[in-house]
């Protein structure tokens, strides 16, 4: 493996729940919540899916190592993805729907629908907010008005209609940098379109061989939400991790990951880091591994008569958050694990089903089982969130030991949103909250 060329009521919180016992790690760093390259959103602003262009998904905010108190609740359509917060508004897509949320009290400022059911989170570039629907992305004024529709390209289209029945697909977030969104579509292209003329700009092939890995895997092949910095674009893909330039989309190099990603890259002080049961740290210049990214793309199992059958592994997902010194994952096992950002060696890790098995009703019995939430986590200051099967945690990001939980109605795979001294998640019945410190 190398590089190959370029969303009920608050529930009760447990205030420091310990249930990052067994961590790894001494417990004595005091690191900062930047992500080294003044990457990290401002304390107002969450624009995009990962908190900005970098996907580091750090926070310049605090207080969020103890108990938060709702601000807020609001009801969308059923499956909300991560909020963009600008200027005292989140901005929400559910369903087939865009809207745009007061921060501070919870009003609905206004609600348009879009094209089709979303694809992806909506990312705020400049005076507009967009919002992809597979088969283009909404670009609409902030205000609500003024609003227009850019289609990925008739071939992009075709080609989608005719890959579908493959199975899902995956969801690309925008990263609009400069006038420019750049979003994978839903048939496996990475696409950069001009907000100012509303035209697509340039499209990239990002999945090469994707049809055989689509029957293997079950998926249209699409693409990641973009990592775009210093003039690079780098996405996740069915067959692993490209890099393309900004300006062209020309091809930089490639990295095979032996199964498919669908954690999107964070792109941070020259470094591309991609999270999964195999994270790896690759150089942005070239993909060269700087650490990790060891492991098998699938299992041999001895089947009846001595017949061997071939089990895919895991896809890499979900999205890591990179602070100053952690690179932080969500693994499928539902834990939280912390790793040293300059090797990747482990320094703690919290298994989260300790939190989680609290919120099971008094006097119950039995053995309650968690599927994998896929949310991927976010630094808030000296606290790591993330959304789980049964709620949101939070963790210390020095040790990994527990701050605090939220119970909700149903589980949260959107990633949370931090601005104005407010955590914003929805989890998959709809229900919108603003948690504040």
């Amino acid at each position: 493996m190398g590089p190959i060329s370029r969303r009920g009521v608050l529930g009760t919180f447990g205030a420091a729940l310990a249930f990052g016992a067994g961590c790894l790690g001494d417990g004595t760093d005091d690191e900062s919540n930047g992500d080294g390259d003044g990457s990290a959103a401002e304390s107002g602003t969450w624009p995009s899916f990962r908190g900005g262009p970098s996907n580091a998904a750090v926070a310049d905010a605090g207080g969020f190592g103890e108990e938060p108190t709702e601000r807020w609740t609001v009801d969308l359509p059923t499956g909300p993805g991560t909020a963009a917060i600008a200027d005292g508004t989140a901005y929400l897509a559910a369903g087939s729907t865009l809207s745009a949320i007061d921060l501070a009290n919870g009003d609905e400022r206004w609600t348009i629908s879009l094209e089709r059911a979303r694809t992806g989170s909506p990312a705020i570039a400049e005076d507009a907010v967009v919002c992809p629907d597979g088969e283009g992305l909404l670009v609409v004024d902030r205000d609500g008005d003024g609003r227009r529709h850019v289609p990925y390209d008739g071939e992009t289209t075709a080609r989608l209609t005719a890959q579908q029945q493959s199975g899902p697909t995956v969801p690309s977030s925008p990263t609009a940098v400069d006038g420019t969104a750049y979003v994978g579509t839903p048939a496996g292209d990475l696409v950069a379109i001009g907000l100012a003329d509303g035209a697509v700009t340039w499209r990239s092939p990002a999945t090469t061989g994707w049809t055989s890995l689509a029957r293997q895997r079950r998926t249209a092949g699409g693409v990641t939400s973009p990592a775009v910095a210093d003039g690079r674009v780098v996405v996740g893909t069915e067959a692993g991790i490209a890099a393309f330039d900004a300006a062209d989309g020309s091809s930089e190099w490639t990295y095979d990951t032996e199964r498919a990603v669908r954690s999107s890259p964070a792109l941070v002080d020259g470094t591309v880091y991609v999270g999964g049961a195999t994270p790896v740290a690759l150089a942005a210049e070239d993909g060269a591994v700087q650490w990790g990214g060891k492991g098998a793309a699938s299992l041999s199992l001895r089947g009846t008569r001595g017949s061997v059958r071939r089990q895919e592994l895991p896809p890499m997902a979900p999205s890591v958050a990179v602070g100053d010194e952690r690179v932080v994952r969500h693994d499928s096992d539902e834990r939280l694990v912390a790793l040293d950002r300059s090797d990747g060696s482990e320094r703690w890790r919290a298994p989260l089903e300790r939190v989680e098995s609290l919120s099971r009703p008094a006097g119950s019995t039995g053995t309650v089982q968690y599927a994998s939430s896929w949310s991927s986590p976010v630094i808030a200051g000296d606290a790591v969130v993330v959304g789980t099967t049964a709620g949101v945690v939070a963790a210390s990001l020095a040790d990994g030991s527990g701050l605090w939980r939220l119970s909700t109605d149903s589980r949260v795979v959107a990633s949370p949103a931090v601005a104005d001294g407010a955590i914003v998640v929805g989890d998959g019945s709809g229900t919108v909250r603003a948690l504040e410190a």
